[in-house]
């Protein structure tokens, strides 16, 4: 054994350790989307912003061609199979540090593998073979279990869990008809909100992610039955979103404040819906509450030298007047010496107003480029009738200076001043 290998194995050990043991030192968010409906919302979202960077040249028309069938690929992506995730629109957390336990892989990793290496390496006396298990060799395929749990069914009644694990199996494989059949058969045994849930689920998945008559029938008994049901509370506001009932879509979705609460993503993606039922009662003629009356805004805690303020949009009484209630809002912060690329920006419509929303660094378009890199920023809220995202004569605008946004928190801006 010559010094050569033993100074590779060990710089290999060494970069080994590092790798793991780095994300442990690292504070970093971590952000997943778990439930189907929302993803379209989001991918609209994007495609509206990625179209305002081609618009005030942030990119040019190859990489915006490139991000666009990025976006498109990402909107294939499936929704997580366990029914439990769909409970939720979108998670952010937040993983802490963990100095402890990466100093305990830096001594236990290297002592682990020297003892490997001495069992197994060249050191051994004897090389072994470890022996492949019988489970390793004819570890069943999915659809073997399935056909498996199918035999079995045939031959006996089962039981509710069985008739629902076949259920979730089925929608797994996206075989949704059979899935259906298989959640009939589990709802025969009791009337259980959760198998209506997911049997409602399937449906939708079958109708292009609509909910048809049968679905919304079996979502509303699941909330009768279960009033507190946060699953039960998303697909009612969804359903009858859908189905035109958009007071009853609106009554639902505010019912999932507490969870809205829990993170500004979530909450942003309810406002989504909401601003959507609110939209169709206005254009109807309808007096509709505001949104901040329907669902008071999140306010995050701030993070150390991070900026984040909640401003306070709202429009004058004869700038009103030029606008009809569809015509968009843009809310964007701009750094008074730095680039003209907006460091954060939110999207409302008139019929919004007055509201308040969130502009921090999670809204940078590119790293380094956020509000805490500058400080000092421009705070803008803008109408426009054409839903251009550059300044055009005839918008309306509101502006005010932030000194240090790390500073500020809070601000109100009053749309009163004519684009010339």
């Amino acid at each position: 054994m010559n010094i050569s290998f033993w100074v590779v194995m060990l710089l290999s050990l060494l970069v080994a350790i590092t790798i793991v043991i780095r994300p442990l030192l690292r504070v970093r968010p971590h952000r997943s989307v778990a439930y189907k409906t929302s993803n379209i919302q989001l991918h609209e979202e994007k495609m509206n912003e990625l179209n305002i960077d081609l618009e005030e040249d942030r990119i040019d028309l190859a990489d915006y061609k490139i991000a666009r069938q990025e976006l498109d690929r990402e909107l294939l992506v499936d929704t997580p199979v366990d029914s439990k995730e769909t409970a939720r629109l979108h998670y952010k957390t937040e993983a802490k540090k963990h100095p402890a336990l990466a100093l305990a892989i830096a001594v236990f990793l290297p002592a682990m593998s020297l003892l490997v290496y001495m069992q197994l390496g060249m050191h051994s006396n004897a090389p072994q073979e470890v022996p492949a298990t019988a489970a390793d060799k004819n570890m069943p395929s999915v659809e073997e279990m399935v056909a498996k749990l199918e035999k079995y069914l045939q031959e006996n009644k089962g039981e509710l869990k069985d008739w629902v694990m076949l259920g979730r199996s089925y929608k797994h494989l996206k075989r949704y008809g059979e899935a259906a059949n298989a959640f009939i058969a589990a709802g025969k045994f009791e009337q259980n909100p959760q198998v209506m849930l997911e049997h409602a689920e399937v449906l939708a998945l079958m109708n292009g992610q609509k909910f048809n008559a049968e679905a919304r029938e079996l979502v509303l008994k699941a909330l009768a039955l279960s009033p507190d049901n946060v699953n039960a509370l998303w697909f009612a506001g969804i359903a009858e979103l859908q189905f035109g009932q958009f007071r009853k879509s609106i009554e639902y979705l505010t019912q999932l404040s507490s969870v809205a609460a829990e993170d500004a993503e979530v909450d942003h993606s309810i406002r989504l819906f909401i601003g959507e039922a609110r939209k169709q009662l206005i254009a109807a003629g309808e007096t509709v509450a505001s949104m901040d009356e329907l669902l008071p805004p999140v306010k995050k805690t701030p993070v150390a030298n991070a900026a984040s303020l909640m401003v306070k949009v709202d429009i004058s009484a004869e700038a009103r007047q030029h606008f009809s209630t569809t015509d968009i809002v843009f809310v964007y912060a701009k750094a008074v010496n730095g680039p003209k690329m907006p460091l954060a920006a939110q999207r409302l419509t008139l019929a919004d107003l007055p509201a308040s929303v969130v502009l921090d660094d999670s809204m940078a378009m590119m790293e380094g480029m956020n509000m805490s890199s500058f400080k000092q920023v421009m705070v803008s809220a803008r109408a426009s009738k054409t839903g251009a995202a550059i300044a055009q004569s005839g918008d309306y605008i509101g502006q005010a200076v932030v000194d240090d946004v790390t500073v500020t928190k809070d601000l109100s801006i009053n749309i009163d001043s004519i684009v010339p």
